[in-house]
């Protein structure tokens, strides 16, 4: 396209300054077709061009097959933190003594974000021996990651309690707006993919 019109390509910055992306763009249309035509003659100078064949719902079937992958074991971790519930919300932990590990096949789970609504921090834990997933060692201690497998930040159960039962009272209270909630009283910047 530019090469046709004798334009040379090195010269042209590959992106537009900050503020002025859509200064071009016009209610009539037909600008965003030529910034295609663009963007792709860009993909081909540059030699890369990579699609991504999976689709939004192949990844989302991807981890509800994960989750349920480790359901039984979430379950049972989950009432045994019901049984060692302080009646705080947070379940009393086993001293170290107490706990059978195996350390030869579990890993701790290290660096975790552990959000509660109360207080943030970053906590390494130590899985049970009978423990085959991150979310199991996170529902003893009270939380649940955000991912099946390998989970960076976990909700602690009480704050997903308090959730629900502010959104059974005020059905229009959303997640996000918990998420938003959470991040100012933490001091923490808001970020849509919370």
């Amino acid at each position: 396209m530019l090469i046709d019109y004798d334009v040379d390509i090195e010269s042209i910055p590959y992106t537009a300054p900050p503020g002025e992306e859509g200064a071009e763009f016009s209610h009539e249309g037909g600008e965003y077709e030529v910034f295609q035509g663009l963007a792709q003659q860009m993909a081909d100078l540059s030699g890369f061009h990579y699609v991504d064949p999976r689709t939004q719902g192949d990844r989302i079937n991807v981890q509800n097959a994960n989750w349920d992958l480790q359901m039984e074991g979430l379950v049972r971790a989950y009432l045994d933190y019901r049984t060692r519930d302080n009646g705080d919300g947070m379940p009393s932990v086993l001293s170290d003594d107490d706990l059978l590990r195996n350390d030869a096949d579990t890993l701790i789970l290290q660096n975790i974000e552990l959000v509660d609504i109360f207080s943030q921090k970053f906590a390494s834990l130590q899985p049970l021996a009978f423990h085959r997933f991150p979310n199991e060692t996170l529902i003893y201690h009270g939380y649940l990651g955000c991912s099946p497998l390998h989970p960076t930040v976990a909700i602690s159960l009480r704050t997903l309690v308090a959730y629900r039962q502010s959104h059974r009272t005020c059905p229009r209270f959303s997640v996000q707006a918990q998420c938003k909630a959470l991040c100012h009283l933490h001091d923490v910047q808001y970020s849509i993919v919370l």
